[in-house]
C-alpha cells in the first residue's frame, strides 16, 4: 500500500484488487485531522498504470480553507489528480481506478465537481469506487456518472477552439419551441462576450425558458484566475429562484458557446440546481456529431448522487 507520501514508493506489477485499495484508503482517511469548517474527511486513492505495464497509486485528502470562505475547498480526488498530472500523465500513465472513502456510513461516489474533472483525465471504463466507514464498498465505471459531459473533454484550447469551429458547420437550432427560444437567446447573449475570449476562446452563454413563455439569460463572468470564473448556468439561478416564489416554474436551461454549440450545465451548476430544487428542469446538448441529443432532467445528469438532496 501507498506510504505517507503523496506516492507509493514501490510500483506493482500484478493488478490489486478493490478490498486493498479500500483498505489503503481508510488508513489513510484515520491518520489526518478533519477540515475545520467541514468536519468531514474525504480520502482518495488513485491506482494507475505505466506503458509498462507496472501499477501504482497517489492518495490524497480534501483540504479547506481555515475560514468562512468554503468555495476554496478542494476535493481529494482532484488532488489526487493534480499529482498525477505532474509525475505520471506526461509519460503515458493511465488511471484504471480511484476509491473515495468519507466519513459518512454509507457510500458515497465523488461529487459533480469530481467526476467532471475525472471525466476530463480517465477513460470512460476507469473504475469509481465509493466505500463508507464500515468498508463496504460499491463501484460504478466513470461513464455512469455524468451524463452528457463536455464535447471539449481532454482537449487542449487550441484544440478544443478547432473542434468548436468545425461543430459551427454542423449544428442546427432545436425543433421544440421551448428549447428554441432558449438556444436563441443563449447563442446571441454568447456571441456578444467577444472581449471574454481574451481570457479564453469559448464563451457560454445560458438562458432558461418558464412555463409562462418568459427567458431569463446570462453570460458567464470568466475570470483571468480560471478556478474564479462563474458558469452562465449558476447565475441564472436568482432569477429562477424569484419566479418560483411567484409561482412561475423554469421548463428547460440551454447553455450555449459562441459558436453555437449547445452544451449541458457544468457540474457546479448541476449540482446547485439540483441541490435548490431545480433538478426536473430539462436540459439540453449537442452530440460530437452535431446533432441535438435527447433532454433528460438535471438530476437524471447526475446518477447515483442521492447526496444533494439531503437537505
Amino acid at each position: 500500500m501507498s506510504s505517507n507520501g503523496a506516492r507509493s514508493r514501490s510500483p506493482r506489477v500484478s493488478r490489486v484488487t478493490v478490498d486493498q485499495d479500500v483498505k489503503a484508503a481508510h488508513a489513510l482517511r484515520e491518520r489526518y485531522a478533519p477540515p475545520m469548517q467541514s468536519n468531514f474527511r474525504v480520502s482518495a486513492v488513485l491506482r494507475f498504470q505505466r506503458k509498462d505495464g507496472t501499477e501504482d497509486t497517489i492518495e490524497a485528502v480534501n483540504a479547506e480553507p481555515h475560514d468562512a470562505n468554503i468555495r476554496g475547498a478542494i476535493c481529494a480526488e482532484r488532488a489526487a489528480l493534480c499529482t498525477f498530472q505532474k509525475t505520471e500523465a506526461q509519460h503515458g500513465a493511465k488511471i484504471t481506478r480511484v476509491v473515495c472513502a468519507t466519513d459518512c456510513q454509507d457510500p458515497i461516489y465523488p461529487g459533480p465537481l469530481c467526476r467532471e474533472f475525472l471525466t476530463s483525465t480517465c477513460a470512460p471504463e476507469a473504475e469509481i469506487v465509493a466505500t463508507g466507514v464500515d468498508g463496504a464498498w460499491v463501484i460504478q465505471p466513470l461513464r455512469n456518472l455524468l451524463l452528457l459531459p463536455s464535447l471539449y473533454r481532454g482537449r487542449s484550447q487550441k484544440d478544443a477552439k478547432s473542434f468548436a469551429e468545425e461543430l459551427a458547420t454542423k449544428v442546427k437550432a432545436p425543433e421544440k419551441e421551448s428549447l428554441l427560444k432558449a438556444y436563441k437567446e443563449a447563442l446571441s447573449l454568447a456571441q456578444e462576450q467577444k472581449s471574454q475570449t481574451v481570457v479564453y476562446p469559448l464563451v457560454f452563454a445560458a438562458a432558461v425558458c418558464f412555463e409562462d413563455g418568459e427567458v431569463a439569460v446570462a453570460s458567464e463572468l470568466k475570470g483571468i484566475e480560471y478556478g474564479c470564473t462563474v458558469d452562465a448556468v449558476s447565475l441564472l439561478i436568482p432569477a429562477m429562484q424569484r419566479k418560483r416564489a411567484n409561482q412561475k416554474t423554469p421548463t428547460v436551461v440551454a447553455q450555449v458557446d459562441n459558436f453555437g454549440v449547445a452544451h449541458a450545465p457544468f457540474a457546479a451548476a448541476r449540482s446547485l440546481l439540483i441541490e435548490h430544487g431545480f433538478g426536473d428542469v430539462l436540459i439540453a446538448a449537442h452530440g460530437e456529431d452535431g446533432e441535438w441529443l435527447p433532454s433528460i432532467a438535471v438530476k437524471e445528469s447526475l446518477p447515483h448522487a442521492d447526496f444533494l438532496s439531503i437537505f
